[in-house]
């Protein structure tokens, strides 16, 4: 016997209209039933009909640049909809270079992206956060190096200038032998707090202008958190815990592939194979249970799985009627796919705003972080690089010990020595350590005139302290000799003892005139400016060769090298721009910059660097009004400048 049971559920048909605020129809509004899946779209016409259940619930319509507004159903009764445009995007407010601007009075190729997405990413570096994130941004990573790797170009034409709370931060962008950073802006960048970001803007055009002559592969600005006027104190502690992995890497051939592999290859030049490897040699190798002839996998001797990684945030924001501020402190800690490898990084940030009068208010934003990467002493200035090559560099038919015995490291060949994951340990090979140490504070007055002029001064100072301490140990390497079952032992690489010390001091000085004024639909707003600021650094270099791997202090008798190194940067600047745009519909921005550097001659040391730009924000004519229910915003721009560099 087969039982059923059918249970239907009467359909009620409500009908709507959907239209925006002048009356015109708005195709394809999404019409839902609340809290459920239910829902349709309007036709050309602005209408609806949808099939629902019950007719006591609540609609819900939405339609990209428009507010969504929730309707009442009244049984079957036709249900009219009127959208109001969303105007909160379009009056945002975005940093641009020497001030603010709303995004829809935008001329020029300025993009940016907020907080909200930069916390969702895990990456350790600011570049890596903001991929994938604006159009025409590359980063690029070079490997998986703890705390390191990631490159970001502005539409592939180099490194940008980093601009960071209104402070541009420049420097010598290489790296020693040793893969340490000379110390520069990409440093700062890369090393910020991502919780303490407000927002990153990207100048891609003629409006990158402005900072003249560095500013030919564009220019990023960073804005820091602040606290609001009277907002309440805010507590705030998060933080990840995650595990690491390679999501791909090249498979390595085993010892019967790579034995076999040769004796082909032998025959395919017309040699004899069995020169190589006999038929019972190979079968011995493809066993791999005879002594002399196993296969090792340097892949997993070297690699691990799922290696750690955490960080750990907790900030304070608030605000009065006078007084705002917002304190952070953060730590991050990464490890290597390599054991011994780490990264590890503590953020201080500490941004404060007070008015002492109504119209005079002062402020600082001070920041400090702590740096450390510990590596293996490999041979070669890149340890981690060394690593990763020993993977290839080894034959999967090579033993890492003499005689399989793990308590003595075989002596391979001269080519292959140095590479034996065997010594890949801090306490076998030596380690290179990096550690940095930064702080600095910026601080600004400014007074309102009251009649849409301010006037700011800003001063900024910072210091970078950079060390290097570095000891390859000459570790012991042995040969098996099975006659008379003895291990004979030879160094494996010579010994040496290196300590670097970087020392930067920058300052920045900046005077800064903003005017703005609403006449009616006339919008002006006006910068002039005067910046100057220098950048000394000095590096000391001393090396050894130690007698032993005991001791790690530099001895006077052994020192084998010893440099000292300098080089002072000193740039200046006028700046101006001029904005105007009549009833956000027509825009003109004008923009300048005279700028001197230290390195051209007295008499070839300044430069001009003017920009212009023009939008038309059609959507606002008259005539565009049939179209905003499809294409609520659309603006033509055009841009023209020059931007230059010290190379």
């Amino acid at each position: 016997m087969l039982l059923m049971s059918v249970v239907a559920f009467a359909q009620n048909q409500i009908k709507g209209h959907v239209a925006d605020a002048t009356g015109e129809p708005i195709i394809g509004a999404n019409v839902t039933v609340k809290g459920t899946t239910t829902g349709t779209i309007t036709d050309i016409d602005g209408n609806f009909t949808l099939e629902v259940e019950s007719t006591d619930g609540t609609l819900v319509v939405s339609f990209i640049g428009y507010k969504s507004v929730e309707a009442k159903m009244n049984g079957t009764a036709p249900i009219n909809v009127v959208l109001q445009e969303d105007t909160e995007t379009l009056d945002e407010v975005v940093v641009v270079g020497y001030g603010t601007q709303n995004r829809k009075s935008l001329t020029g190729a300025i993009s940016d992206v907020k907080s909200e997405s930069l916390t969702r990413s895990v990456s350790t570096t600011t570049a890596g956060a903001l991929t994938g994130k604006i159009a025409g941004i590359s980063t690029r990573a070079k490997d998986a190096r703890p705390g390191k790797g990631i490159n970001l170009e502005i539409r592939n034409m180099g490194t940008p200038l980093f601009v960071i709370d209104g402070i541009p931060y420049g420097g010598n962008t290489s790296n020693d032998w040793l893969v340490n950073s000379e110390v520069s802006g990409n440093d700062v960048f890369n090393a910020l707090n991502i919780e303490d970001i407000e927002s990153i803007t990207v100048l891609k055009d003629a409006s990158a202008a402005i900072y003249g002559l560095r500013a030919s592969n564009g220019v990023v600005l960073v804005t820091t958190k602040k606290g609001k006027k009277n907002e309440k104190v805010s507590i705030n502690v998060n933080g990840y815990y995650g595990w690491q992995n390679l999501t791909r890497f090249p498979e390595l051939a085993n010892a019967e592939q790579y034995t076999r592999g040769l004796a082909e290859a032998a025959q395919n030049r017309g040699e004899d194979p069995n020169s190589v490897y006999t038929k019972e040699e190979l079968a011995k190798w493809a066993a791999g249970t005879e002594k002399g002839y196993k296969s090792y996998d340097y892949y997993d001797m070297i690699m691990r799985k799922n290696v750690p990684q955490y960080h750990i945030n907790a900030s304070v924001t608030g605000g009065s009627e006078r007084t705002n501020y917002y304190l952070s402190i953060a730590h991050t800690n990464q490890e290597a796919m390599m054991p011994d490898f780490n990264y590890q990084r503590t953020n201080f940030q500490l941004n404060l705003d007070t008015k002492i009068t109504n119209r005079f208010t002062i402020g600082a934003q001070v920041s400090g972080r702590y740096e450390k990467t510990n590596d293996v002493g490999l041979p070669g200035g890149d340890g981690y690089y060394s690593s990763i090559l020993a993977i290839f560099r080894m034959r999967p038919i090579d033993s890492p010990y003499a005689n399989d015995n793990p308590n003595y490291i075989r002596n391979i060949d001269s080519y292959r020595n140095g590479y034996n994951p065997a010594a890949f340990r801090r306490d076998i090979a030596g380690y290179k350590d990096s550690m940095t140490r930064y702080a600095n504070i910026n601080a600004y007055a400014q007074y309102d005139f009251g009649f849409g002029l301010t006037a700011k001064a800003t001063f900024s100072y910072g210091y970078t302290n950079s060390r290097f301490d570095g000891y390859q140990y000459a570790y012991q390497i042995y040969t098996y000799d099975e006659a008379s079952d003895t291990y004979n032992g030879t160094n494996a690489v010579g010994r040496w003892r290196l300590q670097i010390d970087r020392s930067v001091p920058t300052r920045y000085m900046q005077l800064q005139l903003n005017y703005n004024k609403q006449i009616k639909e006339h919008n002006i707003s006006a910068v002039l400016g005067y910046e100057a600021s220098d950048y000394d650094w000095s590096k000391k270099t001393y090396g050894t060769e130690p007698s032993t791997d005991y001791l790690p202090l530099l001895q006077m008798d052994e020192i084998n090298s010893f440099g000292d190194e300098w080089s002072y940067e000193a740039r200046a600047g006028w700046l101006a721009r001029v904005n105007y745009d009549y009833a956000h519909k027509y825009l003109v921005e004008l923009l300048a910059r005279y700028d001197g550097s230290y390195l051209y001659a007295p008499s070839k040391r300044w430069g001009f660097f003017p920009g212009l730009s023009l939008g038309w924000r059609i959507s606002e004519e008259k005539f565009f009004a049939p179209l905003k229910s499809v294409v609520d915003d659309l603006k033509i721009r055009a841009s023209i400048g020059q931007t230059g560099t010290e190379s």
